[in-house]
């Protein structure tokens, strides 16, 4: 009877180590994993504050639409940070307006119903053009990204990262 007691023992004391050591190994391995995803822009938030802003803007009647776009733009560019080739594209069926932060090494074309246009600014830029056509294609790299424009003011953006030598892009 006695060696049945200190071999439940022993084998609680084996089940409670095990599940101490497992503990901390997860703890460590989901510290890492946030830390890691604080370097990824978080799509879900910028698609959830694009669409507040909406909100406001048809809520509000507010005129200077394209102004609130551009500042906002801007704004989330700096947010995201520089080291990171960020570009959105809002506009309407009449116009439209290319806000956005390219490195040095990204290569970058529009094509709005007139061909391909290369983008040479480096560094944060905005650019604006007349547009009667229903979508706009930006290449990126050599990646084609497609972004059709409906009735009203439409807002896309397309972020690029390298982590970890591989390349991200992030398109909404």
């Amino acid at each position: 009877m006695k060696k049945n007691k200190k071999a439940q023992f022993y084998f609680i004391a084996v089940i409670v180590l095990v599940s101490v050591f497992l503990g901390l190994v997860t703890l460590r391995n989901s510290a890492i994993l946030s830390h890691q995803a604080g370097l990824i822009p978080d799509k879900g938030e910028l698609d959830t504050e694009i669409s507040s802003l909406f909100d406001y803007l048809s809520h509000e009647q507010i005129v200077d639409q394209k102004l609130v776009l551009t500042n906002f733009s801007n704004l989330y560019i700096q947010k995201i940070g520089e080291n990171k080739d960020t570009f959105f594209i809002f506009g309407n069926n009449n116009s439209l307006t290319l806000v956005g932060n390219k490195l040095n090494e990204t290569t970058l074309f529009i094509d709005y119903g007139l061909g391909n246009e290369s983008i040479s600014d480096n560094g944060n830029f905005q650019k604006d053009y007349s547009f009667s056509w229903d979508q706009v294609n930006l290449t990126l790299d050599g990646i084609e990204h497609e972004f059709i424009f409906q009735e009203g003011e439409n807002l896309y953006y397309l972020i690029k990262y390298v982590y970890n030598n591989q390349t991200f892009i992030i398109e909404g």
